[in-house]
């Protein structure tokens, strides 16, 4: 974890926000992600004076856009010293601040179990939101809790897929931000990491890949597509809801992605008849709700496996620059479960031609290197 002491500046601005002295605050950091982000818990010391219910200067704006006059509004947060927390957040410009408030405006009009946003200042990349907690996803999820949490986090999934496209002012996740995002792979985990050279990847095998994904993300109804909807990013909230975090990257793509992203999770693996159990039960769902996907579910299924070898050559690019740029090297140990997705994609449709070649290529050029990282053990997970 990085240097646990608040900036100077942030203690400044809570203290303006809350309206208490800076001696009545207690800020302190809290596990982060991945992302330069650093979050910290707020709350007040015993016998401060309570914070009003109105948040002056920089929450005025923040508060007044969480509804429209159509909408009913949401009383704000009211801090105290009875145990009440809120958190802080510290995020340099580099981490899409404007589209983070966006965002957060769109999910909560549509009815989704996001925090409130109480407070702002986009020129220092301060956010002050409601507290949900320290319990992840990932710590409740067992075979026993899976079934039902897994029902309640494709809820929420569902409620992102019926946000109409109109209605969102967001990226779309066309050819080029998916060659964008693939080019971490080759850049960061084929060169930099394992040593490879640019030429050892055949242009043609690259290409031909590629456009069979495009194609494949294209052909599927386009929704709002949170981009990270995982274990790691869902909160378990004392009421008994799941609450969505890290969704500032969301984009219009295809209705798969975000089901890849919860039910191949980099950080949980569960078999196969389970992941297309819970996948099924997703789409029986959309399809009640009038959501217009197309009634193959062989093709849905090829579409989510499809979308997955995507994100998962992506992710593993990600993690390898996430250890070599970022020092963050414990990402390393996700790696194998990251590959066995990969692996498990190429070998299940090696017989379309542009997966085959990929998939040769892979086995005979990138496995013997992969075979001496330390982190390989050899062993498939493939039905965890």
């Amino acid at each position: 974890m990085q240097t646990a002491q608040p900036p100077a500046q942030l203690r400044r601005w809570l203290s303006s926000v809350l309206q208490v002295p800076e001696a009545a605050l207690n800020v302190r950091q809290i596990a982060g992600d991945a992302s330069p982000r650093r979050y910290f818990r707020v709350s007040l010391s015993a016998g401060s004076p309570a914070t009003s219910s109105h948040v002056p200067g920089a929450g005025d704006s923040a508060i007044t856009e969480q509804a429209s006059p159509n909408e009913p509004s949401e009383p704000p947060l009211v801090m105290s010293t009875d145990d009440e927390t809120l958190i802080a957040a510290s995020s340099p410009p580099s981490e899409n601040n404007e589209a983070f408030l966006a965002v957060q405006k769109l999910l909560h009009r549509a009815g989704l179990t996001v925090p409130s946003l109480l407070a702002s200042d986009l020129d220092s990349g301060f956010f002050l939101m409601e507290d949900f907690g320290d319990v992840l996803l990932s710590v409740r999820l067992t075979p026993a809790t899976a079934d039902n949490l897994y029902s309640q986090a494709l809820g929420e999934l569902s409620g992102l897929a019926t946000i109409p496209c109109v209605a969102a002012d967001l990226p779309v996740f066309d050819a080029q931000r998916i060659a964008d995002e693939l080019s971490v792979f080759p850049e960061w985990f084929l060169q930099k990491y394992l040593g490879l050279a640019q030429a050892d990847l055949p242009s043609a095998i690259w290409q031909e890949l590629l456009a069979l994904l495009v194609s494949v993300f294209r052909e599927q109804l386009q929704c709002v597509v949170h981009r990270d909807f995982h274990s790691r990013n869902i909160m378990c909230l004392a009421d008994g809801r799941l609450g969505m975090i890290d969704f500032q990257d969301a984009v219009l793509g295809p209705v798969t992605y975000d089901p890849v992203s919860l039910l191949k999770d980099c950080y949980i693996c569960w078999p196969r008849d389970d992941q297309l159990r819970w996948l099924g039960a997703y789409r029986e769902q959309l399809m009640a709700q009038g959501v217009g996907i197309s009634d193959d579910a062989q093709a849905f299924v090829r579409q989510f496996d499809l979308v997955g070898l995507q994100r998962h050559l992506r992710v593993m690019g990600v993690f390898a620059r996430l250890c070599l740029r970022d020092q963050k090297p414990d990402y390393l140990n996700d790696l194998p479960l990251v590959l066995d997705y990969v692996r498990e994609a190429l070998a299940r449709y090696h017989a379309e031609p542009a997966v085959g070649a990929f998939s040769d290529w892979f086995e005979e050029a990138v496995m013997p290197k992969v075979a001496s990282q330390h982190w390989y053990s050899g062993q498939r997970t493939d039905e965890c």
